[in-house]
């Protein structure tokens, strides 16, 4: 597989592995080098908050990984608590042991607006274009996932979360 920089069957794992070490450096040390990538080191020279999370999209066959995550919201209205589903692509690793691991579903704040309409996520690109690096929050919704039925992982610029 191209790009792949492991001679082993399961560069997706590896890869998630590293970057797992390196959010956990970066949380025990609270800071970093200026390097960032799949395979480096996280934080920023000159950013005020030390990135801690390299985000990532996963991809089955050729098709990008997408999740449905449901997490709960107090209307303001009726101050009762409401399910609220929403659907991403990016995720955050937070703990992996032999082929299983748990991510985090990351997503955008979301920007009311009047008469704004969520736009549909249909693809990796439609939930990314033209967002905020900073806008991009954890959800505190996890899954488990066998990571041995992924064949490729793309890293986002680290972020801090």
């Amino acid at each position: 597989m191209d790009g792949c920089f492991y001679e082993e069957d399961h560069c997706v794992k590896m890869t998630l592995e590293k970057i797992l070490k390196a959010q956990r450096k970066v949380k025990k040390n609270k800071g970093g080098t200026c390097q960032t990538s799949c395979m480096a080191p996280l934080g920023e020279l000159g950013n005020q908050h030390v990135n801690n999370t390299i985000p990532f999209i996963l991809y089955c066959d050729c098709d990008p990984f997408k999740v449905e995550g449901v997490t709960t919201k107090c209307d303001q209205h009726s101050k009762n608590e409401k399910f609220v589903c929403f659907a991403t692509f990016i995720f955050r690793i937070i703990e992996i042991k032999d082929d299983c691991a748990v991510l985090e579903l990351l997503k955008f704040k979301k920007h009311h607006k009047c008469n704004s309409k969520d736009k549909p996520i249909s693809s990796p690109c439609s939930q990314l274009n033209y967002e905020n690096i900073d806008d991009l929050m954890s959800t505190g919704v996890c899954i488990n996932v066998d990571v041995s039925g992924f064949n490729a992982i793309q890293c986002l610029p680290s972020v801090c979360l």
